[in-house]
């Protein structure tokens, strides 16, 4: 395992962009609204000539408006504005390079308030106005519902989280690296490490049930058979304190914590982890609390060696070729444009609209859900910020084991530092 680099601040670069196209549309209209400028905008006119035969001036070509959701408030707000913001630079980098056949891309944005409820809610009524596509965030416990919406025939929901799968055949797809990768790459990690006592704290929602299943089964890998969970406890996400379940962790003397939820109930963990005394023993969590602000705020708090398991982007571009390069570099410049880190947390909407916007550049901007989803299942070897992705009909996710790698918060600087993992050719398989 070797040290790559370390991701300071916001950008690699200070470099600033040109003139972009369109500006963000972010969009909170009532359901009856939002129907009308679905049917307005929704599938985008192709149509670019006057109606006057004797003039040589166009019009300009309507916008291609590309729905999501994410969590602007509530428990994951923030992840939700890392989200957003890197759906504002996703959308200002495409209209910069041509926009989808010079269709302007419009990204309207509506808050599920991290609630399951709200979040099917506003799923049900893009349905019901026949949009192709809906991008929705933020966790896994609350686009669970949206996911059982799609039907024989769409849309297509990409999912904004690396909980959800995208199951073969479906109209859904799943986010960046799965939680079974990034776990699986976590206990790697702790291998390489020499730690062998491990304690878990997971939550009792969807995102801790699917980390802690995930955990068990990485286990059950013949090169990780040496590392045993001493102690595993859980909570409920509106929990406001851990330190009863930190206390029975602590007396079972682990070397490391591996701590699995998302937003607010980390941040309690964090307060409840330093009471306890516990600053010195390595915790290992999920790249979705890799967010600099967050970490900056609580720093005090945290403990000394906090580890996250993370994905390609973290080497920066400056040590990627080629096309990866480029996109990589884009995603660090739009990010600092929009005044939020290049982190884990933004590449979750990030590559999504890079690969949905290839399949509409590819079809066109009146293209099916069924067209934008076939055509998606034969893309192979698409160059992402986060790594490098190979769709089929039976991979909806298209991620590599093999770009996951894992970061370590360096309190001084508040930057991440990226190793390589030695993953043995049988976790590759």
């Amino acid at each position: 395992m070797g040290v790559i680099r370390m991701r300071i601040g916001k950008s690699e670069t200070n470099k600033s962009k040109g003139s972009r196209a369109a500006s963000l549309f972010k969009a909170v209209a009532p359901p009856v609204a939002l129907a009308m400028l679905v049917a307005a905008c929704g599938s985008a006119s192709s149509s670019s000539s006057s109606s006057n035969s004797n003039t040589s001036t166009s019009k300009a070509l309507s916008p291609y408006v590309l729905h999501a959701m994410v969590s602007a408030t509530g428990s994951a707000a923030s992840v939700g504005a890392a989200e957003e913001a890197a759906l504002k630079g996703a959308q200002d980098y495409v209209n910069s390079t041509g926009g989808i056949d010079g269709h302007p891309l419009q990204i309207a944005i509506q808050d599920n308030q991290s609630n399951p409820v709200t979040a099917v809610s506003l799923a049900s009524n893009l349905i019901a106005s026949k949009v192709p596509i809906i991008m929705a965030g933020t966790i896994g416990s609350t686009i669970a519902g949206v996911d059982k919406l799609a039907t024989s025939t769409g849309p297509v929901i990409w999912n904004l989280s690396p909980v959800n799968e995208g199951a073969p055949h479906s109209y859904v797809f799943a986010d960046s690296a799965s939680l079974p990768q990034l776990i699986l790459a976590s206990m790697e990690f702790a291998r390489e490490q020499g730690w062998t006592r491990i304690a878990a704290l997971t939550t009792s929602d969807t995102s801790g049930v699917t980390g802690w299943n995930s955990l068990q089964s990485a286990l059950q890998q013949p090169t990780l058979s040496g590392i045993k969970v001493v102690a595993h406890e859980t909570f409920d996400p509106a929990d406001i304190s851990v330190a009863t379940e930190l206390a029975v962790i602590k007396a079972s003397h682990p070397q490391a914590v591996f701590e699995w939820s998302t937003g607010t109930p980390t941040t309690v963990f964090y307060q409840d982890y330093a009471q306890a005394g516990m600053t010195d023993i390595p915790v290992i969590t999920g790249y979705g609390n890799a967010e600099p602000t967050i970490l900056e705020k609580f720093a005090n708090q945290l403990p000394t060696n906090l580890y996250f398991a993370n994905e390609r982007f973290e080497l920066g571009y400056s040590a990627l070729t080629g096309s990866a390069a480029t996109i990589t570099k884009a995603f660090y410049d739009e990010m600092k444009s929009h005044n939020t880190s290049a982190g884990a947390d933004a590449s979750l909407a990030w590559d999504p609209v890079m690969i949905v916007v290839a399949a509409l550049r590819h079809l066109g901007v009146n293209a099916t859900a069924t067209q934008i989803r076939d055509y998606i299942e034969t893309i192979q070897g698409f160059q992402g910020a986060a790594g490098v992705y190979n769709f089929s009909p039976t991979n909806h996710r298209g991620y590599s084991q093999d770009s996951v790698l894992m970061t370590q918060w360096i309190k001084q600087t508040n930057s991440l530092k990226a190793f390589k993992l030695n993953y043995p050719p049988a976790l590759l398989q």
